[in-house]
């Protein structure tokens, strides 16, 4: 039988499950607002574009170079690995599922995302992202497989 969602909210566990989210939060609000102190334009020039010989759908996300841009990649870490945490969070809230592994996957997924973020701004390689990926969406799928495992 499902635990009512007013109970399993004020569950200590749950709570530090959601403090594991906004810590991550804060951080990705630090790097996005770190990126405009330093000058950081968000706006490609047409005049850039057109010196790099790149259309529009061609714009890369990953390795735009310099400190800039590594510190864009790991607001990059920072933004979807957010997301990803806040969408299966929400789903074992909304099932009412897992309280306790679920709070330590959540700290493992923001430790994790943190090593990640610090390595996207001295290290860029594919390899390492690629291993990172892995964690983070098998630490995703298990905290959805326990929302319905012992939610719902």
């Amino acid at each position: 039988m499902a635990v009512p969602l007013e109970e399993f909210i004020t569950d200590f566990h749950v709570r530090l499950t959601w403090i594991a989210f906004f810590t991550l939060w804060v951080l990705w609000g630090l790097v996005y607002t770190i990126r405009f102190i330093l000058g950081e334009n968000n706006k490609p020039t047409p005049q850039a574009d057109a010196e790099a010989g790149a259309t529009t759908s061609e714009k890369k996300t990953w390795n735009q170079g310099g400190f800039v841009g590594r510190l864009r990649n790991a607001h990059q870490v920072l933004f979807e690995n957010t997301l990803l945490l806040l969408s299966v969070l929400v789903l074992n809230t909304l099932a009412t599922g897992s309280t306790r592994a679920v709070m330590i996957l959540a700290w493992i997924f923001f430790a994790f995302t943190v090593v990640h973020a610090f390595t996207e701004i001295g290290v860029e390689h594919r390899f390492v992202r690629l291993a990172f990926t892995l964690v983070f969406y098998g630490v995703t799928l298990a905290i959805g497989g326990l929302a319905f495992a012992q939610g719902f």
